[in-house]
């Protein structure tokens, strides 16, 4: 059922006639109607052809409907809540903007943060490996050096040992209480593993020899199972797995057996975990530090002379 007046449809009959005699507006549109045709009786309303869309207002020309568009409430309304939706969003929107803004300069600032530090940790690396490349340099010459000294010191002790000389302490007089296995390396590498300690390793090769008399030289009961008894020459005694007197001239048997037991992998572990600070990165006073006792316990094996001479000292 559709009103004739204002358009609206019904599902039925009562209900279109109820609301022709209710509906405020409805009634409105008729007074309306009525009165612009109050001296044409037989004026029919279903040829209205211009209608509000908003408030549904039917008008007899399309210059009156534009003229009501500009007097329409309910369109006004619409429009200023429109309006009011539009400067939400805008608001809004403006809002979000600045947001974003703060976000790219943080994140700007971030950036130009985390370049500097990165620039700062180039400098530090260009330095190490500059120092590194330094230090290798002298490694090769202190190398050459070394070797050098090491043969002329092997043609003097050659000399040396084949003199009659008299011994500040001989056999009969030695007090040699057990015997030394140089051949058991299972003893050696567990006692490295084990007991070897950054107290050992920061004092070079005269740390490595207190380490091996405190836990390889001397029994439970603190007596010396290897004994200096030619201090100038470093000459060392000691009992055999057979219990004879042998001698280690320059203690050139220990300073193999201690290498074989892996004394320089052990040593270079503990030193480089020494030279990390907590966050793992290098502390170069501790690497400096650590740079020259790492490096005399790397040529151990072709210049022992800071180990032999300490250990003549705390063995004699």
């Amino acid at each position: 059922m559709l009103c004739e007046y204002c358009n609206t449809k019904f599902k039925t009959t009562s209900s279109l006639n109820n609301h022709k005699i209710k509906a405020k507006y409805c009634l409105r549109i008729q007074e309306e109607i009525n009165t612009e045709n109050k001296d044409n009786i037989n004026y029919d309303i279903k040829e209205i052809k211009f209608k509000c869309n908003f408030c549904n207002k039917c008008l007899s020309s399309k210059r009156n409907l534009e003229v009501h568009s500009t007097k329409c409430k309910i369109l006004k309304e619409k429009t200023d809540i429109k309006l009011k939706e539009l400067m939400i969003f805008k608001e809004k929107t403006d809002n979000l903007l600045l947001e974003k803004d703060k976000e790219l300069n943080d994140l700007k600032y971030l950036k130009e943060k985390t370049d500097l530090e990165l620039k700062e940790k180039e400098k530090i690396i260009i330095k190490i490996k500059t120092q590194n490349e330094n230090y290798k340099e002298q490694n090769l010459n202190y190398k050459e050096q070394v070797k050098e000294l090491q043969d002329k010191l092997d043609k003097i002790a050659n000399k040396a040992i084949d003199r009659p000389t008299i011994s500040t302490t001989n056999n009969t007089t030695l007090n040699i209480p057990s015997c030394m296995d140089f051949n058991d390396i299972d003893k050696i590498k567990n006692t490295i593993e084990n007991r070897l300690n950054i107290n050992h390793v920061v004092d070079g090769q005269k740390g490595l020899a207190n380490f091996v008399k405190d836990n390889l030289l001397t029994d439970d009961a603190g007596n010396l199972l290897y004994i200096c008894t030619d201090p100038s020459r470093h000459i060392f005694k000691y009992k055999d797995s057979s219990g004879e007197v042998k001698k280690d001239v320059e203690a050139k048997k220990l300073t193999s057996y201690i290498l074989e037991g892996g004394i320089k992998t052990k040593s270079a572990t503990i030193g480089n975990e020494w030279c990390k600070d907590d966050t793992g990165e290098i502390n170069l006073n501790r690497f400096n530090i650590m740079l020259e006792q790492q490096k005399s316990i790397v040529n151990l094996s072709s210049d022992n002379s800071s180990f032999k001479k300490e250990l003549a000292s705390i063995t004699s």
